[in-house]
């Protein structure tokens, strides 16, 4: 078994549950710039592999990471903490891994890692070193400092780290530029161990412990392996759940304006991922919702090259007639869709949170020109929103409604609980938004996610005066999922689509009875550790 000098180690939220689906893996997609990190360091002669520990589940449920580390024999361990779900996991991966190899140097970087780099450094003597923010210059002059024998990392830009019981800060001068993103490779499947099953098998973020590969592909995926498709980094505006707006990415990782890679670049990438299986792409991230040039133009190439793709693409505001138009010819199939987030149902609220906010009238006007040129949309809702009275859910109740009625190209109205994210506004000062929450540091994050309590239910905070007479976080969120299950209950037996609540209600019961007597037969959970 060939060597490697870095082993990158994606670790899941491992353990959850949820009425519906039961026992289930979470947060299964790599970052997107991990691909990019390990190539970066492949073409700089420093060898690599990244191991997805969900994936190495599937395939073999007694894979043992310690052993595979003894036979690769890495002079660093790379773990991504980007999404806080996955606190606990990754923590105790480094100890374990730690405590087999003490001179293995273990390494964190994303965004929760940034965010909380001294605590998590101060509170765990497993890990080594935190990469703050963006990654790419960073981590190849650690690495080639480590295979160097260097003690000295004061030059690393980005680098928090540990020297003897000290704990030190390198400036966060590092941060990419079109140059350096279109540089990179995002594409590099073979880097990843068993690369055929990540790319088929993980097509929704969850993947249902209960059920073979093949009947979570039948059953819980798009049917359509999908790429995430990167087109560029960093956000002009702020919403108040979210941490990658604007003043948190230029606190945590010194980002103060967009980038996009350039068109060329991108359809490299398309290119690529088609080559290794992928039918359909993902594209999250559109900055200026307003000014669609960059993507008109980037469809025009698609077109002129004559690929067959399909796309889900979500808008963070509302896409102009020329996008759609431009969409539309471009990705005619049935399967591409543009996924809107109005989030709140009342323009009241809208106003107050969203960093692209728009009226329902608007988003009526929008519906109304998508079905025109044919053009399918999904819509996405947030329930429990600070300042949300009794009045604003009726609104989004009746606004549903209408639009199940009038647009049948709306294929998805599904409505979720936002949880409490690291670096969001609310999260920073709780106090503005009338909001309580027990996570306030790492160590909050890393004993909440030890448990297997569900991220379609746990929001991590509290109202006090969203509901009369609950006084505790624990009666919050059963108030608010008992409101989300008798008017925004959206489960549906097809992925792509969702029910109207009162056959969600349904199919969420027939579901849960077969996972009762599954159990019952004598199913056992597997300890995927």
């Amino acid at each position: 078994m060939a060597k490697v000098d870095c082993l990158f180690i994606h670790v899941p939220k491992l353990k959850n549950h949820y009425r519906p689906i039961d026992q289930f893996i979470w947060i299964n997609f790599l970052p997107m710039g991990l691909l990019g990190l390990a190539d970066l360091l492949q073409r700089h002669g420093i060898s690599t592999e990244i191991v997805h520990m969900g994936v190495e589940w599937i395939e073999d449920h007694h894979f043992s990471i310690v052993n595979y580390v003894r036979e690769k024999n890495p002079r660093m361990i790379a773990m991504d903490l980007h999404w806080h779900h996955q606190s606990f996991d990754v923590i105790e991966m480094a100890k374990r891994l730690k405590a087999a190899f003490s001179d293995l140097y273990l390494l964190l970087g994303g965004f929760t890692a940034s965010f909380f780099h001294e605590e998590i450094l101060r509170n765990f003597d497993a890990i080594d070193g935190i990469i703050r923010g963006e990654a790419e210059e960073p981590i190849l002059q650690l690495a080639r400092a480590l295979l160097q024998g260097k003690e000295d990392l004061f030059s690393v830009p980005n680098l928090t780290w540990r020297r003897g019981k000290r704990v030190l800060v390198n400036p966060l001068s590092y941060v990419a530029s079109e140059e350096d993103l279109n540089a990179l490779s995002f594409t590099d499947f073979q880097l990843l161990k068993n690369y055929p099953t990540y790319i088929r098998y993980i097509g929704q973020p969850f993947y249902v412990k209960g059920l073979s590969k093949e009947k979570n592909f039948k059953f819980y995926s798009l049917k359509s392996p999908t790429y995430h498709l990167t087109v560029g980094r960093g956000c002009p505006v702020q919403c108040t759940w979210c941490s990658g707006n604007i003043p948190s990415q230029e606190t945590v990782t010194g980002r103060k304006e967009v980038v996009f890679r350039g068109v060329e670049e991108v359809l490299q990438s398309i290119r690529e991922a088609f080559s290794y299986g992928y039918e359909s792409f993902h594209i999250c991230f559109d900055p200026y919702p307003q000014r669609p040039e960059y993507f008109l133009d980037l469809f025009s190439h698609i077109r002129k090259e004559r690929i067959q793709m399909e796309c889900v693409f979500e808008s963070f505001g509302l896409p102009a007639v020329d996008f759609i138009k431009s969409f539309k010819e471009t990705f005619p199939g049935e399967k591409s869709r543009i996924a809107l987030s109005p989030d709140a149902g009342s323009d009241r609220l809208r106003r107050m949170h969203k960093g692209y906010a728009y009226t329902n009238r608007e988003l009526m006007e929008c519906l109304e020109r998508s079905k025109e040129h044919g053009v399918l949309c999904d819509l996405f809702f947030i329930l429990g929103l600070p300042f949300e009275k009794e009045g604003d859910l009726h609104e989004m109740v009746r606004l549903q409604r209408e639009v199940r009625h009038r647009y049948p190209n709306v294929r998805g109205i599904r409505t979720f609980t936002v949880q409490m994210e690291p670096g969001s506004p609310w999260h920073l000062d709780p106090e503005a938004f009338g909001v309580k929450t027990s996570l306030r540091n790492f160590m909050d994050f890393y004993h909440y996610h030890s448990e297997e309590g569900s991220p379609f239910s746990s929001p991590g905070y509290w109202i006090p005066d969203y509901f009369q007479g609950v006084e505790d976080e624990s009666n919050f969120e059963k108030r608010l999922k008992k409101i989300q299950c008798r008017h925004f209950c959206f489960i549906h037996p097809d992925v792509r689509k969702s029910s109207s609540p009162f056959w969600g209600r349904r199919f969420c019961d027939l579901s849960n009875l077969l996972w009762k007597i599954k159990a019952l037969s004598g199913r056992k959970e597997i300890d995927i550790f």
